[in-house]
Order: structure tokens, then C-alpha cells, then sequence
């Protein structure tokens, strides 16, 4: 732990109650997973998930200011947490970048995927493949904020270093598994350079992120300006009905429901069957363009914070199966 992550003994007291509460109650299954699938529990050791499970609980006190009850949630974050450590997450995982693309193609087609030019698990690599002119994104597969905009081929003398000393820490990062977010550390890491999307008129694309829940999107979110200052949210339900809540650091904006919408809930139903919780992120001109950007199991790390309380039951109790 590090020094601002301090356990005080009511807060570890609370966990291993709260662990017994999970076993007593069933929540937390004995035996293997089903198949295909591995849970937090499956993965960690008794030390390595204790000490998960605590970092993962402080660092939600420190965004949302109370203790989460992972053993019984009702909030979207808390349940988010109880899932890191208990929930049977599809294996190979999702949270690969590279992996799903096989995944998506099998639902989507491969029109729905942005090129590829390059992968590689050396970054020396990539300064001697053949690539086009033009600007990128180098990633990595087996994290979360693994970006880098690249043009090429400049940048790659006016950067070198820069790029290098980047992928470097990226291949070397256990990404996710000192706080619960194991899924991504069981992952291979590669390096992968990816197209810059844009609309035909050179004008920013749009993230529309959509959490879904045992295959139907409940809550749409339309994000502007990532990987900027200035980033701004619109949320909706699944009727496009806009929704009066926010989330800390995004201007609230109002969209116009796109032209292509019943396109982009038929492709998200299509990414989202079969899975119990997923945030299946897609990007859009909302008009003609609809490209894949990832699957997240565990958005946040269940810290995200929403500007209301009562919404985040609300879209927490889409958990629970309604028939």
C-alpha cells in the first residue's frame, strides 16, 4: 500500500465482515467458475486478494467519501467493485484491445473495426516498419489510458525517446491487478498502432459509450473533447430521452439523436448479448460512421462520480435481471 492508502483497523474490519457476508450469502460461489470465465477470486492468492480488495475499498472512499457495501451494492460503483473480486468475467478477455477486435469482427464484420498498421511487443520495432504517412494512436492491448498521437513519419525522429521510454513503461506494467482490475493483467501485453479517426470533413469523431446490462442498453453516453481539457457529456436512456445527471469533469451538453441511431443500439445489442454487464464504447458522425472503440468490464474502477445519488441506483438496479 502506499502512504495515502492507509488501512485503519474499522476499515479492514469491515472488509473481512463484509467478505463473510459474500460467502455467507452465496455471492461469492464455491468451486470453479462456469466455463470459459475466471473471477477475481480465481486468480489472486488469499494475500494478493486481500490486499486487492483493500486498495480497491479505500481508494472508493476517497472518490465517493463513504465505504462501498460490496457484499450487498445498490449503487452502479459499488457493484462495479463487488464485480472486480466475484463476478464470472468472460475469458480470453474482453479488455484486450487486439484480442476482441476477433470478437467484434464475428458480430459486427470487419468494416466496424479501425485498422491496424502495426503490432509488436518491441518498440524498436515500429521505427523500422514500413508505415504510411499520416497520424496515428500507438496503444497498448492490456490497459486502460495506453494512448499516443503519433504523425508519422516526423515523430518518430522528433520523439524517439519520448516513444520508446512510453511503450517501454506500458510493456511493463502488470496494468489492474494491485486494485481488482485483474482481467487486464492476465492479458499479454502488445503495442499496436492504430488509425486516426475522423469525419469525411476532418471534424473531431464522437464517443458514444453505452452500459449495457444482460444484453440491452439502459444508459447512452455521448463524450466530446477526450484526451482534451475540455470534455463534455450527454446521457440518455435507450429511447434517447436526455437524462438530467452529470459526471465530475464533463461539461453537460445536449445532442441531437443521431440519424443513425437504430444502427448504433442494433450494433451494440449485437457486442452486448450474452454478457451480464458491459460498456460497449462505439464512435460516430452520427450520421453514416460506426466504428468500434472498446468493451469494458469494469468502467471507472467503480469510481466514477456522478453528480446524483439517486441516479446511480437507478442505474445500479439494472443489475438485478427483470424478467
Amino acid at each position: 500500500m502506499s502512504d495515502d492508502l492507509v488501512i485503519d483497523g474499522a476499515t479492514f474490519e469491515n472488509v473481512i465482515g463484509q467478505i463473510g457476508a459474500v460467502i455467507a450469502t452465496n455471492r461469492w460461489m464455491l468451486g470453479p467458475p462456469p466455463a470459459n470465465t475466471k473471477r477475481g477470486v480465481d486468480v489472486y492468492n488469499a494475500n494478493d486478494f486481500l490486499s486487492a480488495l483493500l486498495r480497491s475499498v479505500v481508494l472508493f472512499r476517497h472518490a465517493h467519501g463513504y465505504l462501498p457495501r460490496f457484499a450487498s451494492p445498490t449503487t452502479f460503483n459499488e457493484h462495479i467493485l463487488a464485480r472486480k473480486f466475484f463476478a464470472p468475467l468472460p475469458m480470453p478477455s474482453l479488455g484486450d484491445k487486439l484480442g476482441v477486435r476477433d470478437y467484434v469482427r464475428q458480430r459486427l464484420g470487419e468494416e466496424a473495426l479501425i485498422p491496424v498498421l502495426w503490432t509488436g511487443q518491441r518498440i524498436d520495432d515500429l521505427f523500422t516498419a514500413d508505415l504510411p504517412a499520416g497520424r496515428f494512436v500507438l496503444k497498448a492491448n492490456h490497459g486502460c489510458a495506453m494512448n499516443l498521437f503519433l504523425d508519422l513519419p516526423q515523430d518518430l525522429v522528433t520523439r524517439g525517446e519520448e516513444i520508446r521510454l512510453t511503450a517501454q513503461a506500458w510493456l511493463g506494467e502488470r496494468f489492474g491487478y494491485d486494485q481488482g482490475e485483474w482481467q487486464y493483467s492476465v492479458i499479454e501485453p502488445r503495442l499496436f498502432l492504430e488509425g486516426f479517426l475522423t469525419q469525411p470533413n476532418g471534424e473531431p469523431i464522437v464517443e458514444v459509450k453505452t452500459h449495457c446490462f444482460h444484453g440491452k442498453p439502459r444508459l447512452i453516453q455521448v463524450v466530446t473533447g477526450r484526451f482534451t481539457e475540455h470534455l463534455g457529456l450527454g446521457q440518455y436512456d435507450a429511447d434517447w430521452t436526455y437524462m438530467d445527471a452529470g459526471i465530475d469533469g464533463y461539461e453537460a451538453l445536449k445532442f441531437d439523436r443521431p440519424k443513425n441511431f437504430d444502427v448504433l443500439i442494433e450494433c451494440i445489442e449485437r457486442l452486448a448479448q450474452g454478457l451480464e454487464y458491459a460498456r460497449i464504447d462505439l464512435y460516430t458522425d452520427f450520421d453514416q460512421i460506426v466504428k468500434f472503440g472498446e468493451i469494458t468490464l469494469t468502467p471507472g474502477d467503480g469510481r466514477q462520480s456522478f453528480s446524483s445519488l439517486e441516479f446511480e441506483r437507478w442505474l445500479g438496479g439494472f443489475f438485478t435481471p427483470t424478467g
